[in-house]
């Protein structure tokens, strides 16, 4: 009986290892800096554009999502003072290398 037990332990911690080996990791990645109170965030596949009391009383953002394997998205979003919060956001069909936020006037 005992045997049989540790047998299964085995197999079960086996079995758990494999799994978390083959399960992507996603940790959040940012910008380093902050424009107007906002930048970039991205994990294995999704960026999005992200405010934290945005500074100016309307601000226009180009939002750029980097790609892997595949064309980059750009697109311009208006982000009205003291916003915070998501504004926009894009999925990648495989890998995400960044989302960069920069104002425009």
């Amino acid at each position: 009986m005992q045997g049989k037990a540790a047998k299964g332990a085995v197999i079960g911690i086996m079995a758990a290892t494999a799994i978390g080996l083959a399960a992507p990791i996603s940790s959040a990645s940012a910008e380093s800096s902050w424009d107007h109170g906002c930048r970039g965030y991205w994990y294995t596949t999704s960026g999005h554009g992200y405010c934290s009391n945005a500074t100016w009383v309307v601000e226009r953002f180009q939002v750029t999502y980097d790609c892997n394997a595949q064309l980059d998205t750009q697109r311009r979003k208006t982000v009205r003072v003291g916003y915070s919060g998501k504004f926009d956001t894009n999925e990648c069909r495989f890998k995400i290398n960044g989302t960069d936020v920069s104002s425009t006037y």
